[in-house]
């Protein structure tokens, strides 16, 4: 049982150990991109919900938008 308990805890530390990598600094451009930041996405997602429940919803006039009701713009 030790054995196999030793071979699993070895294989998850190797797991764990082949996320980490170096970045270099001309690819760190990429991970600080606009929607790897959570709250922006978020955000970004929100806005977007609205404008598609806004232009679908709008032809029932309970949204201060224009729209034809069927999702299209």
């Amino acid at each position: 049982m030790s054995q196999a308990l030793r071979c699993l805890s070895l294989a998850a530390l190797l797991a764990l150990l082949a996320g980490c990598q170096h970045v270099a600094p001309y690819e760190r451009e990429f991970l600080a991109r606009p929607g790897m930041d959570t709250s922006k996405r978020e955000a970004m997602r929100g806005k977007f919900s609205a404008h598609v429940y806004e232009s679908r919803e709008a032809g029932m006039a309970t949204s201060e938008h224009a729209g034809g009701g069927c999702g299209c713009n």
